[in-house]
């Protein structure tokens, strides 16, 4: 089950406590006010979305959470997730995932497809979104050294 942890939660910091650390991968998420995607599910892939500026709702599965600077939202694997910002001011964070997986045994799911019945080869969608997220962490580099 997907959960959102607020800047109050980290005290006992409980949810994170058996954490083994991979390979992990990175990507910036900025997103302009009223500004929303689609969401996906996919196998094999966990993330954690650190909000650092903004506020916003990250669906996932059934449920909805706000976020804020501070929220820490986790995505277990094969759990839909969308983001929209619900602010005045850009949505800005990033979102950290287990780069450890074997492309092929990913299976990425549209909203439809994820709550429906729909079914379909996905595998270009995956090599899409890898493509994406090189190019965002090029992007995150770039800021840093800025």
């Amino acid at each position: 089950m997907g959960c959102v942890l607020h800047a109050e939660d980290f005290a006992a910091a409980q949810a994170v406590r058996q954490a083994k650390l991979g390979k992990l991968g990175m990507a910036p998420v900025c997103m302009a006010p009223g500004q929303a995607n689609e969401g996906h599910s996919h196998t094999e892939v966990e993330e954690v979305l650190i909000v650092t500026r903004g506020t916003g709702q990250i669906q996932i599965e059934n449920e909805t959470f706000d976020v804020c600077a501070g929220s820490v939202a986790m995505v277990p694997a094969g759990q839909f997730h969308a983001l929209c910002n619900t602010g005045t001011e850009n949505l800005e964070g990033t979102i950290i995932f287990n780069s450890d997986y074997k492309r092929k045994n990913v299976v990425l799911k549209t909203r439809k497809q994820h709550f429906g019945t729909a079914d379909a080869d996905t595998s270009g969608k995956v090599d899409a979104l890898e493509k994406e997220n090189r190019k965002l962490r090029k992007k995150l580099k770039k800021l840093a050294k800025a």
